[in-house]
């Protein structure tokens, strides 16, 4: 069962990996933009920019985790997993007032559209993959956790049950034969 699993957090972690590269491009953008509009704060973009470049690096432990570490340091993963679920949580409610599917209504747009320069789209991306991204982190955090509490697998090692002696004349296993006393 581990091993399935394994492998289906393994896909959901390139996911969250391509959407975190997407929204860590979308929300620096959007921050030049604000900046160069004179629109502060910038918490709005900020937020969701940082735990985007976060999971760069908990993707980057996971996977060092799942591929050199014990099946248990999975614990760790899931904790990691579960604070940038609430990260994620976090930049969607600090970005909440972009989620509307009217454009005009969008502060980030209305602040573009104040430039001359379009962005509704972008706008509505963002808020797409930050949902995205909070199911994404929601299942990785359950699958890490169930991973970690999952049977240990049988060990891979060879096990020496009939390993012979130096030059191979006798096996370990058995006995040696008995002393003789020539007195």
């Amino acid at each position: 069962m581990a091993a399935g699993m394994s492998t289906a957090l393994w896909i959901i972690r390139s996911f969250e990996m391509c959407f975190a590269i997407i929204l860590t491009g979308i929300f620096a953008w959007f921050h030049d933009r604000l900046f160069k509009a004179g629109a502060f704060p910038f918490e709005s973009t900020d937020v969701p920019l940082g735990f985007s470049a976060a999971s760069f690096f908990v993707i980057c432990i996971a996977g060092y985790a799942s591929i050199f570490l014990e099946q248990k340091s999975q614990v760790l993963i899931g904790f990691l997993d579960f604070c940038l679920l609430g990260g994620y949580i976090a930049s969607a409610i600090v970005y909440r007032h972009n989620f509307n599917s009217n454009c005009r209504e969008n502060t980030l747009v209305t602040v573009f559209n104040a430039e001359h320069e379009g962005g509704c789209n972008t706008v509505r991306l963002g808020a797409a993959m930050l949902i995205l991204q909070i199911l994404l982190y929601t299942a990785s955090t359950i699958m890490a956790f169930a991973i970690s509490r999952a049977p240990q697998p049988a060990s891979r090692e060879a096990s020496v049950t009939s390993e012979k002696s130096l030059f191979g004349f006798r096996r370990r296993t058995q006995t040696p034969p008995a002393e003789v006393n020539l007195v």
